[in-house]
């Protein structure tokens, strides 16, 4: 049994979390108490988080291109072997991927900032706010993913050749029960297998706080502008096979048998030959993405008799909270593969056609 350019298999047993935990919320207040007093207060928040995390456990890796492995050819021409074989090699088949455990993304944003600007009797209040925020809450997770298989890949059973008509009843049956050149693979897919589950929460607060307040025959003025992108899109991947590899080719090696009684012709083994298939996709578990986002600004001008109060407010907000979660999917077959059994040649002769 011999291997060439395989991908190693992928294992994972545990759980990986991603928790971040951030708040933010300053505050700025302006009092001015008295007749005839100003009160002025500016608040500017410039906010870049990156909360994002890619997540990646149980993937196998993809088989190579251009190997060969090649069962050797075996002449039988004496007992002394039980078994003869030249099959079972593989070649640039993609490594199946495990995943056992619970990948873990919650990370949540608390953002609360207060501006306040307050004036006596006949004064001025002014209070402007104004917040750039970004965001990034994003996870990739992916779980469990088989290998791609390689391409321009050739596994190969030798042939085998037995002479002797006593070989088989030395060694305990027929030589048809004891011949295999088969189960060869060539770029095939590798299976992924999932069980647990992907798990992406977050949850953004944010609720800004702007007044202003003004006493009696004065003048107020608040203004808050907030300028917000929050992405909390997520992708999630989970038990999928790997795509077959192209131009792949597993043959059974070819069988001559010359002996003087030939019991039974059920088993001999040139076939089983995989080449080019696309790996299995196995998932047991849960997807989710729970994305909360509380967006709730608040701006307040209050004048008292006779006065002036004004108060402005501008939202530009983008909340991209898409998901894409895709798990339990086989991979797709490759093209121009060839997966044949060998030939088998039989010659039946007695045992006294051997003697003299």
């Amino acid at each position: 049994m011999n291997t060439a350019g395989n991908g190693g298999d992928g294992s994972f047993y545990g759980g990986i979390i991603h928790a971040s935990l951030l708040i933010y919320a300053p505050v700025n207040i302006a009092v001015s108490v008295g007749y005839g007093s100003v009160a002025l207060a500016d608040q500017t928040n410039d906010l870049n988080v990156d909360q994002s995390a890619i997540q990646t456990a149980g993937i196998g890796g993809n088989g190579g291109n251009g190997n060969v492995a090649s069962g050797g050819s075996i002449t039988a021409a004496s007992s002394g072997a039980d078994l003869i074989t030249s099959g079972g090699n593989s070649a640039g088949d993609g490594g199946n991927g495990s995943f056992f455990g619970t990948l873990l993304d919650a990370p949540v944003v608390i953002y609360h900032p207060i501006n306040i600007a307050i004036a006596g009797h006949g004064g001025t209040a002014h209070a402007n706010q104004l917040n750039e925020v970004e965001i990034d809450q994003s996870a990739t997770q992916i779980a469990g993913i088989g290998g791609d298989g390689g391409n321009g890949n050739a596994a190969v059973g030798g042939s085998v050749i037995t002479l002797d008509p006593s070989w088989a009843s030395g060694n305990g049956g027929s030589v048809s029960d004891l011949i295999q050149t088969g189960a060869n693979q060539a770029g095939n897919g590798g299976d992924g297998a999932f069980h647990g589950e992907l798990v992406h929460t977050p949850v953004a607060l944010y609720d800004p706080i702007n007044i202003s307040v003004a006493g009696y025959n004065s003048n107020s003025h608040a203004l808050q502008i907030n300028n917000v992108d929050l992405d909390q899109s997520a992708l999630q991947i989970a038990g999928i096979g790997g795509h077959g590899g192209n131009g792949n080719v597993a043959m059974g090696g070819g069988s001559l048998l010359s002996q003087g009684f030939w019991g039974g012709s059920d088993t001999i083994a040139t076939g089983s030959n995989g080449a080019g298939n696309g790996g299995g996709g196995h998932f047991a578990g849960s997807l989710s993405d729970v994305g909360v986002v509380i967006y709730a600004p608040v701006n307040i001008a209050i004048a008292g008799f006779n006065a002036t109060a004004e108060a402005d407010q501008t939202n530009n907000v983008h909340i991209d909270q898409s998901a894409v979660q895709m798990a339990g999917i086989g991979g797709n077959g490759g093209h121009g593969n060839l997966a044949m059994g060998g030939d088998v040649v039989s010659h039946l002769l007695s045992d006294l056609h051997l003697i003299g």
